[in-house]
């Protein structure tokens, strides 16, 4: 009985919280990775030509649907396939072009 009282004393004894140590304080610096600029890339399509008349009534613009352009409104439904060759132009729901990217 005595030795087994003893062993319980031992595993109880082992559950016990550790003492903490002094250790010294872990000093971190952050560091900034350097990342390279990217040029820009370069469009595909013809965007950058049709960005002026944002803001202007899609009537009034000389835009033309075709095989590389594209001409819908915000809320029509539209195929989502990616073609970087095609210029997007989108009206809002006043008729005035909002938006013009590739794809």
């Amino acid at each position: 009985m005595k030795f087994q009282f003893g062993a319980l004393l031992l595993v109880l004894a082992a559950c016990g919280p550790v003492p903490v140590e002094d250790e010294p304080a872990i000093v971190t610096e952050v560091v900034e990775p350097e990342v390279p600029e990217e040029p820009p890339a370069l469009e595909q399509c013809d965007a950058a030509d049709y960005r002026p008349l944002i803001g202007t009534p899609l009537v009034e613009a000389a835009v033309v649907s075709g095989e590389r352009m594209r001409v819908f409104n915000v809320n029509d439904i539209i195929t989502q396939e990616y073609l970087p060759q095609r210029t997007n132009v989108v009206s809002d729901d006043e008729g005035l072009i909002a938006r013009v990217y590739c794809g």
